[in-house]
């Protein structure tokens, strides 16, 4: 196969990832009504899972090749992406995403140290058993506290009797999750294998390929959210799912470390995204607790902060291949 057929079958799998992610997320305000809950809670527990299955297949198919690199690179990557790209953008597009009532200030800023700890344990360039199990426990706390702050779980008042007779557009409804994800592992397989061609063909770590490439491609699904809550004006839905869906990467990193064993990766290209994130994410924080509600001019510096990234992994991309 020459390198044209490689890009097209790349490409041609994130096209799959998008199509089927649309598929996935349409039921999401059909499940806030039935149990009469915000969009953003539904959007963080479900969503936010839903829309990481990509990541979660380049998880298990890296995982499959004895890749783990390009899988951690892509669950960093993605994060990153998600906070400093696409939420700042959905600020700058909306005219600002407001926040009240959405999120308490104590669990953003658990979430959001949840969301930064893949990129911390990387930095010594070896990730160990020990520090998957720390993760998950920190992530199982952090469910703890979103659960009590408000329950996820329907009681039989809080479900609409409307809805409760309607069970065939339930069942076609799991029908298109379940094969919108199958076909999306799928991708990932075909994903994961470019990618490990990708890294070869261009002399650097595998990681460096999952950082920059996948991390932006496993993240269609948010960006079919991102311009479809800009259209239907929903966009405590699509945060809902971007943090649910960043926080989610963080336990398929440490289910990964824990099925893998430990494995070495490139500390070069982490230390700079690692101290980039956490700039990134003690802004974030700042400005969504100032007047609850990530402004315009906020969602753009944000995005500077995500163009320093592009532009710092780039270099570190070219002086890679020069050594390797």
């Amino acid at each position: 196969m020459n390198l044209i057929n490689h890009i097209l079958l790349f490409l041609f799998s994130l096209g799959v990832v998008w199509f089927f992610a649309g598929i996935l997320i349409d039921s999401v305000d059909r499940v806030a009504k039935r149990f009469n809950k915000t969009g953003f809670t539904v959007a963080f527990f479900v969503l936010g899972f839903l829309t990481s299955i990509s990541e979660i297949s380049v998880a298990v198919n890296s995982s499959f090749e004895n890749q783990p690199q390009i899988s951690a690179g892509n669950l960093i990557g993605a994060s990153f992406v998600i906070m400093l790209l696409i939420v700042p953008f959905l600020a700058v597009a909306s005219k600002g995403i407001a926040l009240k009532k959405l999120i308490s200030d104590k669990n953003l800023i658990f979430a959001l140290g949840v969301i930064a700890l893949p990129s911390f344990f990387v930095l010594d360039g070896r990730v160990t058993r020990l520090e998957g199990i720390f993760i998950l426990l920190l992530y199982a706390a952090l469910v703890v506290s979103i659960h009590k702050k408000e329950s996820i779980l329907p009681t039989l008042e809080s479900v609409d009797e409307s809805l409760l007779h309607k069970k065939h557009p339930a069942l076609k409804d799991l029908f298109k999750i379940l094969i919108g994800a199958a076909v999306i592992f799928l991708a990932g397989h075909v994903l994961v294998t470019e990618g490990v061609y990708f890294s070869g063909l261009l002399n650097v770590p595998s990681s460096i390929v999952g950082l920059l490439l996948l991390g932006i491609g496993t993240n269609m699904p948010e960006l079919v959210i991102a311009i479809r809550s800009i259209y239907k004006k929903h966009t405590d839905i699509a945060f809902g799912d971007y943090l649910g869906s960043a926080v989610a990467n963080t336990p398929v990193f440490a289910v990964l470390v824990l099925q893998q064993g430990a494995f070495s990766v490139e500390p070069t290209e982490f230390v700079p995204t690692f101290f980039l994130m956490m700039g990134g994410l003690i802004m974030f924080y700042f400005f969504a607790k100032s007047d609850r509600r990530i402004s315009r001019t906020e969602g753009w510096i944000l995005l500077y902060v995500y163009f320093a990234f592009l532009v710092v992994q780039t270099a570190n991309f070219l002086n890679l291949s020069n050594k390797l």
